[in-house]
């Protein structure tokens, strides 16, 4: 018997790989932009605002803490296999900001737009911020409460805001 937590993707048109499961209390504006790996799971109180061309892609194994929240828009946010996200984390593929390219008045019409991809058997501590356009490696540990943008090698431990590499993990 298909219990809630899978039924109700299913019939709003999500791809689940078997034992993939979203608690029902997580909110996905386009079901049909998400597509979890083999038992990949969206834990509740989550929120995951996808674009009209937008795409969520949680890997074999993966999942999202409580209370995470997915700004996508029209972009592809992409967690690779063996990822474990801390609860309160934030990911913005679309965000505001100040390009280093426009004019600056005003400052609410600026943005940044860029796809996030993060590799395989990383873990993101609760709380962290992973900005538009970021690119996480595999066997990455990001410490909690820090902040990602650009690119994160592979193989590091990073910490802070801006998130820079501590230490070497393999």
């Amino acid at each position: 018997m298909l219990r809630l937590y899978r039924l109700w993707p299913l019939l709003r048109g999500a791809h689940l790989a078997p034992g993939a499961r979203v608690h029902p209390s997580a909110r996905v504006t386009r079901w049909n932009a998400l597509s979890l790996g083999k038992n990949a799971l969206l834990y509740w109180r989550g929120d995951a605002l996808i674009g009209l061309h937008g795409r969520l892609t949680l890997g074999a194994d993966s999942h999202l803490a409580p209370y995470f929240y997915l700004l996508i828009g029209d972009h592809h946010l992409y967690f690779g296999h063996n990822v474990a996200v801390g609860p309160r984390s934030l990911f913005f593929c679309h965000s505001n900001g100040i390009p280093a390219d426009v004019p600056v008045t005003p400052f609410t019409e600026c943005h940044v737009d860029g796809d996030i991809r993060v590799g395989d058997n990383v873990f993101i501590g609760a709380g962290c911020i992973v900005l538009p356009g970021c690119e996480i490696g595999d066997n990455v540990v990001l410490a909690a409460g820090s902040v990602a943008k650009g690119r994160l090698e592979s193989g590091w431990l990073y910490a802070g805001s801006p998130a820079k590499q501590v230490r070497r993990l393999c």
